[in-house]
């Protein structure tokens, strides 16, 4: 009688405790469901969501190799842009093809050049003894460059400047030497970048 009368008094401490702590328990239990079904979520934002990185950024600059004194506002430069990318996730996805920010770390100037993303020129169409009638031909080079899942591409983009401002002319002629170049550009999920180009070459490199 004593023994089952002890085996009760146990029962009812075990009651007593898990009652006791039976709301850490289950606070416990959500605990580690809730950060299993974060890491799931996670997983399968991961596969459907795109992860595009630029890698390799060469620009080859129309200023090098110039003599400032010759710039004008009429002057004409080209720059080209060369670039990997790659898209590191399993979903497809876009960014805008670059802007080129010219940056003067003198005093934080910019200026703004934006890629080329349309080509005009003329051909024959009929001639008519001696006058040649022409049309202007023009191709759309596109505003964006897209990636499935998985996929890499090497891009050369171009860049026009003339018509230079007054304040760009300005910079040019005494602070060239502070310049640093960097690109921007925007995701298809609106994610905003500004990467820095370390690697400047000339035409003739």
């Amino acid at each position: 009688m004593e023994y089952i009368n002890h085996s009760k008094d146990v029962i009812k401490m075990v009651m007593s405790f898990l009652n006791g702590y039976s709301t850490l328990i289950l606070v416990i239990i959500t605990g580690i469901y809730a950060y299993f079904t974060y890491k799931m979520a996670k997983t399968m934002t991961n596969q459907i969501i795109a992860d595009i990185k630029i890698f390799n950024k060469v620009c080859i600059s129309g200023f090098l190799g110039k003599q400032t004194k010759q710039i004008d506002k009429d002057s004409y430069f080209i720059f080209n842009l060369l670039f990997d990318v790659r898209n590191r996730s399993a979903g497809s996805g876009s960014i805008d093809k670059p802007t080129l920010v010219l940056k003067f770390i003198s005093d934080n100037f910019e200026y703004k050049i934006f890629p080329k993303t349309k080509e005009s020129y003329d051909t024959d169409i009929r001639k008519e003894g001696p006058i040649t009638n022409y049309r202007t031909v023009t191709n759309d080079l596109g505003g964006t460059i897209f990636l499935r899942g998985g996929e890499s591409q090497k891009i050369e983009l171009k860049y026009e400047l003339f018509n230079i401002t007054d304040d760009l002319l300005k910079h040019i002629k005494e602070n060239l030497s502070s310049l640093e170049y960097y690109i921007k550009f925007t995701d298809n999920l609106g994610k905003n970048y500004l990467l820095k180009i370390n690697t400047i070459k000339s035409a003739n490199e």
